[in-house]
């Protein structure tokens, strides 16, 4: 009876021991990987503002737009907004093409409506840029959306949308 207490006793000590370790490298892993978020969000001021305002999964954030038209607000011009955007944001911003077909058919049915397009060599119209960046998540990592539209080389209006895709 003694030598089964006692090999139950080192059995439960040694799950014990075990449980403790994996529980402590989690914590350690939780620490470094939250380390490194917050590293890479003070890297970038603008992101960081964002980041603060709004954490959650959204395809339209109003909360971290208010943050970017603080730093770029409508009326900017197009070098500034995506110089802004790649400095203190770490963005990359490159023009945004709507498909031939996507066009048509927004065309079609804004005519249905009564609604005037405008023609493709108009002065007012729109450039569309789309900003991204992979910023890191303590569990997944979280993709950064920026779109921004611009008319006669202004910013018109702004769109922010993030994404944590957990793989």
């Amino acid at each position: 009876m003694r030598k089964f207490v006692r090999v139950v006793l080192i059995g439960g000590l040694a799950v014990a021991a075990v449980a403790m370790i994996l529980v402590g490298s989690l914590w350690a892993w939780i620490w470094y990987r939250s380390a490194e978020v917050e590293a890479y969000y003070r890297e970038y001021p603008l992101l960081d503002r964002m980041h603060a305002r709004e954490k959650q999964s959204t395809n339209s954030s109003d909360a971290a737009r208010e943050v970017l038209l603080d730093a770029v607000p409508l009326g900017a011009g197009k070098e500034a907004a995506i110089a802004v955007l790649r400095e203190q944001g770490g963005l990359l911003c490159r023009p945004s093409v709507e498909p031939e077909e996507d066009t048509r058919l927004r065309s079609r049915f804004l005519e249905s409506r009564g609604i005037a397009v405008a023609p493709k060599d108009d002065s007012a119209t729109k450039d569309h840029f789309e900003c991204q960046t992979a910023a890191p998540s303590v569990v997944a990592h979280t993709t950064w959306l920026v779109y921004l539209e611009f008319a006669d080389g202004r910013l018109s209006d702004a769109r922010v949308a993030i994404w944590n895709i957990f793989l």
